[in-house]
């Protein structure tokens, strides 16, 4: 017999990691040298699969960690931004449910765009405020040792692409 809860828990953890990987995929391949003829098509596909990954995190988080409650995501999320940060944020789930669907339209507004556009360095910001905070908050607190070595390859990733940038003016 299959355990439906803990298989529900699972996915609420895989979409997630799915979705910060796509994002991380996306910072090196945006910052790195390399040019490959496929680029901005790989660069799209995993955009997709990011954002539809944060929509199935929510749906699935929603439904088997709240019940389908917003009363109960909300509490949950004050409790939790309690314990970690020592403030209640209710009210953050609606951060939440905003910066997914901002995720999907960017996705789908990169396929109908000629030209694929960088995040550029406030947009990849809000992204990783946002995974850092979902990491550190919601995760378990060995997940806080795995967002900092990626907080540091995105600030090295980001740092590298503008020094490149300046000396090719």
């Amino acid at each position: 017999m299959i355990n439906t809860l803990a298989l529900g828990w699972w996915f609420i953890r895989v979409t997630i990691w799915l979705a910060v990987a796509a994002w991380l995929f996306r910072v090196f391949v945006e910052a790195s040298d390399r040019s490959f003829a496929a680029r901005d098509r790989v660069i799209r596909w995993i955009w997709l699969i990011g954002a539809l990954a944060g929509v199935a995190h929510v749906v699935v988080a929603m439904g088997v960690g709240h019940c389908w409650s917003l009363a109960n995501a909300m509490r949950h999320t004050a409790m939790e931004t309690r314990r970690v940060l020592g403030v209640e944020l209710p009210w953050s789930v609606f951060v939440n449910f905003a910066f997914v669907a901002w995720w999907l339209f960017d996705a789908l507004r990169e396929f109908r765009s000629r030209e694929l556009r960088s995040l550029g360095a406030l947009r990849h910001g809000i992204w990783l405020v946002m995974m850092l905070n979902g990491t550190v908050v919601f995760g378990p607190k060995y997940w806080a040792w795995i967002a900092v070595p990626c907080v540091v390859a995105f600030v090295i990733v980001t740092l590298r692409s503008r020094s490149r940038a300046a000396a090719d003016r």
